[in-house]
């Protein structure tokens, strides 16, 4: 069986949070495009079984989850030679200025702010949108944003 070919896969432990974000992807007319999952091990039994045809233009991870947290599933794909030119982005209700760094510095494209009003959700959805390969306004969207930590 073929799996479907996602952009971007989104990792939010917060079921209220992926509802919330999925609504904002449904508005954009992208629902099709992210697949959410609710943990890093969730995430990566579907990548173990994902073709390399399949694998997505983007990961997005929520920095705050249990077991092990954004930061650390992102160097995870990031150190895996499969998912090396996979772009990760971060977000979260708050992460210190020195993590950003570092995580920046060790190759994690960008970290958000999560937004606690759906427009702003619906923002932060419109611009991981843009960071795609030909996303609308894409080079706009990579020099920055409302919602970008730091």
């Amino acid at each position: 069986m073929q799996k479907r070919n996602y952009r971007i896969l989104l990792v939010e432990d917060d079921a209220d949070d992926r509802y919330i974000m999925q609504q904002a992807f449904n508005e954009l007319s992208a629902a099709d495009d992210v697949r959410m999952f609710c943990s890093g091990d969730e995430l990566n039994t579907y990548l173990q079984e994902l073709p390399d045809a399949s694998l997505p233009e983007l990961f997005v991870l929520d920095y705050n989850m249990p077991a092990i947290n954004g930061a650390e599933l992102a160097l995870h794909l990031m150190g895996k030679e499969r998912f090396r030119q996979i772009p990760v982005v971060l977000y979260s209700t708050g992460m210190s200025p020195k993590m950003q760094q570092d995580l920046l510095q060790k190759g994690v494209l960008r970290c958000f702010e999560k937004g606690m009003e759906y427009a702003e959700v619906l923002g932060l959805a419109r611009i991981l949108l843009q960071l795609l390969p030909g996303g609308p306004e894409n080079a706009g969207a990579r020099n920055g944003t409302l919602f970008e930590l730091g």
